[in-house]
């Protein structure tokens, strides 16, 4: 009888050890499961944010560039005699475009000349001084205005119209004459965010020069 309840009591005590050891690996394996969700969790969230600042950032781009065009639409629309009684517009090339405007909107007219640089569109303005006022050319401040530009051999940065333009005449053919310019387009393509956009943005205007309009 004593036999028979020892026997009893170590099937009861592996029966135990048994029970005990299965439910420490579902402990393990809830765990692990746990530990791995979370992982996942933390990887979806961090590629989310990526996303997130990505479109955030490549919007705000679109958005800084789209400023730049309006305020180079304002000056070259503006544009009028210099200070010093110059024709409005200085020079214009395919890659530049030089003319006077009052930017700052302090009665004296700049010099502005927007140019294409090696991948940017760059605005150099020199203001009029001394006395009598003069434009030293040395003294020209140079900012960069839109970078990551994709510069095209077949398209030029800037073309010009004159006063028979309608809607679908030609640019005019050089050498130009500037007392004829009536309106200037610039279009370019910019790779926004080069480092991870899928494509460069095309941005386009058609500006008409207020001060030359002739009806």
């Amino acid at each position: 009888m004593r036999t028979n309840s020892r026997a009893y009591s170590e099937i009861h005590s592996s029966h135990r050890r048994d029970h005990l050891g299965f439910s420490l690996v579902e402990v393990l394996i809830a765990i692990a499961i746990a530990v791995g969700f979370i992982f996942a969790i933390v990887a979806f969230q961090g590629n989310f944010k990526s996303l997130q600042n990505f479109a955030s950032q490549k919007l705000q781009s679109q958005q800084d560039i789209d400023q730049t065009v309006q305020i180079m639409t304002t000056a070259i629309r503006s544009a009028g005699p210099s200070s010093i009684g110059s024709y409005p517009i200085e020079s214009a090339g395919t890659s530049s475009f030089v003319f006077y405007s009052d930017i700052n909107k302090d009665g004296l007219y700049e010099r502005v000349r927007y140019f294409l640089g090696t991948s940017t569109i760059q605005e150099g303005i020199t203001e009029p001084s001394g006395n009598p006022l003069s434009y030293v050319t040395s003294t020209e401040v140079i900012t960069s205005e839109v970078n990551d530009i994709i510069p095209s051999t077949s398209t030029p940065l800037f073309s010009y119209y004159d006063a028979n333009y309608t809607g679908t005449q030609l640019p005019m053919s050089y050498p130009l004459d500037v007392s004829k310019i009536r309106l200037v387009q610039f279009l370019f393509l910019a790779d926004v965010n080069a480092s991870s956009s899928p494509g460069p943005d095309f941005f386009s205007q058609m500006v008409d020069i207020r001060n030359l309009r002739s009806n």
